[in-house]
This record gives C-alpha cells, structure tokens and sequence, in this order.
C-alpha cells in the first residue's frame, strides 16, 4: 500500500527534476560566462591570498579542463539543482576535495546567479543591438531609394490623409529603431555592475575583493548593497521592456509591410522568400514571414508579463522564483534578434511599385489639407472657414464622382456660395497646385518634412548618428570579449607559474 503522503512526495520530486532539467540547460547556454566567472573567482582568491598559488593553479587547471571540454564533461546528479552544483561536484572529483572544497570560498549562488543574469543580459544586449543597426542600414538604403517616391500618408490605420513619401515613411523606423538601441544602451550601462561579493545576503567574512570581480568580469562598478547586489532582478525587467518594446516598433513596421502588400492597394509587394503558398489555392501568395514575427512579438510580451508576476511577491533577497526569470529573457532574446534581421531582408528585397504610390496620392484626396492652406494664405479667408469648405466639397466630389485631380475653381465658388454666399475666386491653377501631391510634398520643407531636401538632410543626419552607435556597440563586444581572454590569459599564467 502507498504512503497516504506519495502524492504530495510524487509532486515534491517531479518539481525538482522540472527545475534541474530545465536549470541545467539554461545554464549551458551560459556555460563560457559561468567559466569566465569562475576563473576570475579564483584568480581574485589567489590575488587576495585567500588561496595560495599551488591550489590556484589546480583549481584553474581544472576550469579550464571543463570548460575547453563543454559542459557535457559535467555529471548531473539527483538533487543537484543547476549546473554549476555539478561542476563543484566535478572539481571535487578531479583534483580532491582538499583544494576543490575551496571552490566555492567566499560566494554563494545567490550573487554569483545574479552576476550571471547580468552577464548573459549584458551579452545578449550586444548581440540585440548589431542586427538592429543591420535593419537601421537596411531602411536607410530603401529610403534612399525612394526619397521622391510620392504616396499617400496614412491616419487611422488605413485613410490617406497627406502626401508623404516612401522615404520619409521609412525614417520614422530608423528614428525609432536608433531609440531603441538608446533604451538598450541604458538599461547595458544600468545592469553594467558587479554582485559578486554580496554572498548569500550580507557579504562575507573572507578579505575578498569586489572591486577585483567587477574589473576582471568587464562591469563598470559594483552593485554597492549585499541585498540588493544579491537578489534584485530589476535589470531583467529593464531587458525585457527594450525587447518588449523594439518589438512593438517592429511590428508597427511590418503591419505597414502588411497593409501596404495588400493587392488592393499594392505600393510594395514582399519578395517570393518572405511568403508561403497556398495548400487548395494555386494563386495565392501568403506573407507568412510577417505573421512569424508578429507571433514572436506576442511570446515576448507574454514573458514580460510572466516576469513581473514571478517578481512581485518576492521579498528583498534571493529566492527560487527570481531564477525562473533567465528562460524567459533567453526566449525573448532568441525571438527577437532574427525578427529584427529577418525584417531588415524583408525591406530590402521588397519592391515598390512607385507608379502606384504617385497614383494613390492622387486619388486619395490627401491633398485637400494643402488646398484649405492655400485659401488661408492667398484668400485671406480663416482657417475654420477653409476647413468648412474643403470639408464640403470633398463629400460633394466624392457624391458626385468627382476624381480629386477635377476639382475646378468653379466647384470651389459653388460650394462658398453655398455655404458663406460669396465666391473665392480661386483659378484653376492655384487649385491644381494645391491639390498635385508632389507640389504637396515639396511645399513641407519644415525641419522633419517629407520635402526630398529635407529628407535627404535626414538621411545624412542619420547615417552619421548610425554609424556612431554601431561603433560603440562593436566596442562594448571588443572589450567584453578582451576582458575573456584576459580572464584565460591570467589563469595559464598562473598554472605555468
């Protein structure tokens, strides 16, 4: 007969295997990081003479053993809840527990699993950033092909409402993609401190060094308070919300990609590559690759609500919950980098039917705000007055089947005699331009307009502030990866010694 307790016990073990499964593979795909940590522990032991250099140079030995070897060199043994555990237990068995005993001198998992978080955000945000410069250079290069595309902007998802330009349309996602890559660069230079040192909660007796850890990791600092280094989580949700929020940016972007491939209104069409076909329907093309990213927008968003509703019962200090929290960032980070690559191919390989885009902003009466302008400026009339009048012969055109480009003075006179009982005397010219969609554009030289001018100051302007941040991005993984090799550098040298 079963113990009346089994089920409860049943439970109790299936979690714990639930945890060390899923731990001990998250934390290979940490596993050069957690080695880097690891040396550079016991480099900063020997430093401070807390180790001497015969157990040093054992222990490094046996790191870097394990970590040439990949972490499949690792036992997994019951019980044992994530991989460095194991490692421990490893070191112990390969050089005695004598010397391996020390391994863990000074440190708990509680700041060196948050030092880790932070590392692996650290590293992630490096590897986010570079493919969103890619897309920034890929949009620069589309908009530069089409700054004197003429089409109708848009309002409320789908109304024309003024002429703009292909161009202009795609600077409003370079300007939003460079703040996105600020947000990330905040919240590197926030999480950019050190929580080794903090132990378990109130630091340790042992004469370690802090500030050796932080150098020798690559952090700018230390993250000061033992409680705080050792069980805040806050970073994660800073990381979360750059992805989080890129990936709306994104997805504004692509719904445009969406709307605008619609055969209907057809201004782009998405290459071949980026599409799927039909299983009944021989004729269909299917922009399945938009549909992809959105769905990796969505996990995104879900694990950033999981993060905050794991987070918000937890005390000051470390916990199990917090550790839950590494999946869901490394499943955003995996989603999101080859959206954000696979959207930059998307809008190169794209084509724009500029024929089209001219032709919509013709038809679309997104001209009219311009024509209201012109009556304020040469008619001398209010502009609630214009407003009046554009208002009412744009519905009289459209009852009456009037195409934008056949308004006439004389509808206009119609429709003030009408409404104000006097005429504008507005000649057919004067309309005309009013209501061309490249006049229209070109009239917007306004700092930020759709004017090619502007737009090609814009271009230059962003360039140069792209290739700035591309270049700090590309020095923060110079030195990162310096810091790595410094850390290996220092362990061989001791083992020689």
């Amino acid at each position: 007969m079963k113990n009346e307790n089994w089920v409860t016990e049943q439970f109790e073990t299936d979690l714990a295997l639930a945890y060390q499964q899923e731990h001990c593979e998250s934390d290979k795909d940490s596993y050069d990081i957690e080695m880097q940590l690891h040396l550079a522990h016991v480099e900063m032991l020997l430093h401070q003479k807390i180790l001497s250099q015969e157990e040093a140079a054992l222990l490094l030995k046996a790191l870097l053993k394990a970590w040439r070897s990949g972490p499949e060199i690792i036992p997994i043994h019951p019980g044992r809840a994530d991989l460095y555990s194991n490692l421990e237990d490893w070191v112990v068995d390969e050089i005695g527990i004598d010397v391996g005993g020390k391994f863990h001198i000074g440190r708990s998992r509680n700041d060196m699993n948050c030092n880790l978080s932070r590392m692996m955000c650290r590293a992630y945000l490096i590897d986010f950033a570079l493919p969103v410069c890619s897309l920034i250079q890929d949009l620069l290069e589309k908009a530069d092909g089409h700054v004197e595309t003429v089409m109708p902007g848009y309002t409320h998802h789908s109304q024309h409402a003024q002429p703009t330009t292909m161009g202009h349309y795609l600077i409003w996602g370079v300007d939003s993609f460079l703040r996105d890559l600020d947000r990330a660069a905040a919240c590197y230079d926030r999480l950019n401190h050190s929580s080794m040192g903090a132990a378990a909660l109130c630091t340790t007796g042992f004469p370690i060094s802090r500030e050796f850890m932080a150098d020798a990791l690559g952090f700018d600092g230390i993250v000061e308070h033992s409680m705080d280094a050792a069980g805040s989580r806050d970073f994660m949700l800073d990381t979360e919300a750059v992805l989080s929020i890129f990936q709306t940016n994104l997805n504004r972007l692509t719904e445009l990609l969406l709307v605008w491939n619609i055969r209907e209104i057809g201004i782009v069409r998405l290459a071949r590559k980026h599409c799927s076909y039909s299983s009944i329907m021989p004729q269909k093309v299917n922009p399945v690759g938009v549909e992809m990213v959105r769905h990796a927008a969505a996990v995104t968003y879900g694990n950033m609500s999981s993060m905050f509703v794991t987070l918000k019962g937890t005390t000051p200090g470390n916990g199990r919950e917090p550790s839950y929290l590494d999946g869901f960032v490394m499943e955003s980070f995996r989603r999101t980098i080859p959206s954000a690559a696979y959207v930059g191919d998307m809008v190169r390989e794209m084509t724009v039917n500029k024929e089209r885009c001219l032709q919509l902003a013709r038809e679309g009466f997104s001209t009219m705000t311009e024509l209201a302008d012109d009556m304020v400026r040469n008619e001398g009339i209010s502009f609630y007055m214009a407003h009046k009048i554009v208002s009412h012969l744009a519905q009289i055109a459209v009852d009456e089947g009037i195409p934008c480009e056949g308004i006439t003075g004389a509808l206009v006179d119609r429709v003030t005699e009408e409404l104000f009982g006097r005429k504008l005397g507005m000649t057919d010219a004067e309309v005309k331009h009013a209501i061309n969609p490249v006049e229209n554009v070109m009239d917007r030289k306004i700092v930020g307009g759709p004017a090619f001018e502007e737009t090609q100051r814009m271009l230059k302007d962003r360039r140069e502030r792209l290739a700035a941040v591309e270049a700090a991005w590309k020095a923060k993984k110079a030195y990162q990866m310096q810091k790595m090799e410094e850390c290996v550098r220092t362990a061989e040298e001791i083992i020689q010694h």
